[in-house]
């Protein structure tokens, strides 16, 4: 995240309700990335990072927003239980049955194991990416 948004000022696990991760946007050579997607009743584990405003629209470039992404405007639970406000990417084409590829999906868990995330919400992703 630092390579992307260059100054964070905070970092902490949060939760976002009535939302689910899924592995459903194309990325190149045909594999999956992450998003996610309203779903009521489940739960998407993440960070919450505060960064400066110019930070945001770094991501935005990174994340092809609005082309391929849009940003959107969340309330999220932190572990103490406070609701905050928060940003998050939505992507805006979908395909069905795709996968991540091996590094990417190790990439995100490694940092949910990083970051503290509960391990059932770790098998959560993984059952999520069609993964053992």
């Amino acid at each position: 995240m630092r390579s992307r948004a260059g100054t964070i000022f905070s970092e902490q696990p949060a939760r976002l309700e009535n939302y689910e991760l899924v592995f459903n946007k194309m990325a190149r050579g045909g594999t999956a990335t992450a998003n996610i997607r309203p779903a009521a009743g489940k739960v998407v584990c993440g960070v919450l990072y505060q960064i400066p405003e110019s930070s945001l629209r770094a991501l935005d470039r990174f994340e092809s927003a609005p082309e391929h992404y849009r940003r959107i405007e969340v309330t999220v639970t932190d572990s103490a239980g406070n609701k905050l406000p928060a940003q998050a990417y939505i992507a805006t084409k979908v395909e069905p049955g795709l996968r991540p590829a091996s590094h990417y999906l190790r990439t995100i868990l490694e940092g949910a194991g990083e970051h503290g995330l509960p391990e059932e919400y770790i098998g959560a992703v993984k059952a999520a990416a069609g993964s053992p």
